[in-house]
């Protein structure tokens, strides 16, 4: 019966049909998945790409930024601008680069200080090697979760406080942040950075090599505190009365927290690898 329609339909409209006649054929499938029209490209410059965050997002502190670089020493440096453009923290990180002159990944976090307004920028960024100057920056606004603030403490050697140095002997200061649900991570970022520039003219210092890194951190149902350290930490160590200090800021630090009842202190994965 279709046949029959479909022929006499030819046969009144001649070739003027062919559009309706169409509608008669199956549709033609494809093997190719859609194209999304909502992909976010990250931002970027010649010799930087930031993958996390992306630009205009929601953040929590602290911020977890990861990329690609191809930089001068393998250097990233980063800053953390407030709303009208004054710098509220700054640091660097670096590169995994295989071989000088190729891209290589980075990963580190960023502990927002106290702010007044929600609206941020992070600049990721490299030194110029001809005069420091910042180059390759790639600007990513971001909004805040909350503005709210807590106090967290960080414990530090002091030879004023402590002349006969006693290894262990720490003392606390305390930094103002931006409120976070994840305390424990916020502290041990600030406390692998080493005291502030006033802190270390208070004569605080850290025991923590520099360039030590966060792996990563986790506290169980009962307590136990993972601290997973790389970087410069788990290359050999001078001296048993370092490590004991090293032992001793991450310890204090973290026994603020009630939820810390036992810490253990890997590297890279690694138990019993603090040693001197």
């Amino acid at each position: 019966m279709k046949y029959f329609l479909v022929t006499a339909l030819l046969l009144f409209c001649g070739f003027g049909c062919n559009s309706v006649v169409s509608r008669f054929k199956p549709p033609v499938s494809s093997d190719k998945p859609p194209v999304s029209t909502n992909t976010i490209e990250p931002e970027s410059s010649a010799n930087i790409t930031v993958s996390s965050p992306i630009a205009d997002a929601t953040v929590a502190n602290p911020i977890h930024v990861t990329g690609q670089a191809r930089v001068f020493e393998n250097v990233v440096s980063w800053r953390l601008l407030s709303i009208d453009g004054s710098e509220l923290a700054k640091g660097t990180d670096y590169a995994e680069a295989p071989d000088m002159g190729q891209f290589g990944s980075f990963d580190f976090w960023v502990v927002v200080p106290e702010v007044q307004n929600k609206n941020i920028t992070l600049e990721v960024f490299q030194a110029s090697a001809k005069d420091g100057s910042a180059i390759d920056v790639v600007s990513i606004p971001l909004v805040l979760d909350r503005i709210n603030t807590t106090d967290l403490k960080l414990y530090f050697h002091n030879n004023v406080m402590d002349p006969e140095i006693t290894c262990t002997t720490v003392f606390s200061v305390t930094r103002k942040i931006t409120a976070t649900i994840l305390p424990a991570r916020a502290v041990m970022i600030m406390l692998l950075q080493g005291p502030t520039d006033l802190e270390t003219a208070n004569h605080y210092s850290t025991a923590i090599p520099f360039r030590s890194e966060l792996n990563d951190i986790s506290i169980s149902g009962d307590g136990l505190t993972t601290v997973d350290l790389g970087g410069a930490v788990a290359e050999p160590l001078g001296g048993s009365c370092l490590v004991a200090g090293i032992g001793a800021e991450i310890e204090n630090t973290l026994k603020q927290f009630d939820a810390v009842k036992e810490i253990k202190i890997l590297l890279n994965g690694q138990e019993d690898s603090l040693q001197p």
